[in-house]
């Protein structure tokens, strides 16, 4: 059974792990432009003039798609021992089979149901573009297909994952401890619920209040690149802009669906609820 000091260690390493990358994604996608206008103190870059997301990270199969899901599986796995270990309580085994079902069907999207391995032909139904089934990106899945599967799930676990925890706490319920062992099998979760609800918010409203306008981004003089506009660029980098921001929370949702598992299962071993 994992402690939960190795836990600790191991989520300080992925966090300075992620941090790195959200550093050098910015680089590479604005730090061209910082070196124009700073040149003395932001002395170099790996950008090359509007480079955009880097690809290999943030595009589909690129290398935070992987390891989310290395994450979904492995959480799969530890829920598996879960169910296999006959929880005595009702409530508990409703919760690990709606868990793993709702987790494995993620995962199975991820993948594309094994399309992204065994590279199968979509049927044409999901590459028709008049169909109602039409795939946006041509694959054999459904959360492509319409917000229905996509952005409602994902809102519910944006809930899940970064408000059932605060709110517990904030609340201070104590009623039904079978309860309040799912949703908080460790306090230490609220600081990941705090992380993705921080990291999603301004995303959230600035989206959602369309403020962002990349063509205002880049000011130009005499068609030469002069400076970034300081509000757009406040805005693209408190939005995360310089990423694809969708990759980045479903990767924070991951983690915490697994710290989720990690902690339930020490609580089913040793309250053997």
């Amino acid at each position: 059974m994992v402690s939960n000091k190795n836990i600790y260690k191991i989520t300080i390493f992925l966090g300075v792990l992620l941090l790195s990358v959200l550093i050098y994604s910015f680089d590479y996608a604005l730090g061209w432009g910082m070196n124009l206008m700073f040149p003395n103190v932001y002395v170099f870059t790996t950008g090359t003039g509007n480079s955009g997301f880097i690809p290999i990270i943030w595009n589909e199969n690129g290398y935070i798609e992987i390891i989310q899901i290395i994450i979904l599986f492995l959480t799969l796995i530890i829920l598996f021992q879960c169910l296999v270990s006959k929880p005595k309580s009702r409530t508990t085994k409703i919760f690990l089979l709606i868990s793993f079902m709702g987790i494995s069907y993620i995962f199975f999207e991820e993948i594309s149901w094994g399309q992204h391995f065994i590279e199968f032909k979509s049927p044409d139904i999901l590459l028709n573009k008049s169909s109602l089934f039409y795939n946006k990106q041509n694959e054999f899945n459904l959360h492509n297909i319409s917000n229905l599967f996509n952005e409602v799930p994902r809102a519910l676990v944006l809930i899940w994952c970064s408000m059932s925890v605060p709110i517990m706490n904030l609340i201070k319920y104590d009623g039904n401890k079978q309860l309040v062992n799912i949703i908080q099998p460790d306090k230490s979760l609220i600081y990941l619920s705090y992380t993705i609800l921080l990291i999603s918010l301004p995303d959230l409203v600035i989206n959602k209040l369309d403020l962002i306008e990349n063509s205002k981004l880049f000011i130009f003089d005499k068609n030469s690149f002069v400076e970034y506009d300081l509000i757009q660029l406040s805005l693209s980098i408190l939005s995360l802009n310089f990423i694809r921001f969708s990759e980045l929370q479903e990767l924070l949702f991951y983690y915490y669906f697994l710290y989720h598992s990690i902690f339930f299962k020490k609580i089913l071993i040793i309250k053997k609820i």
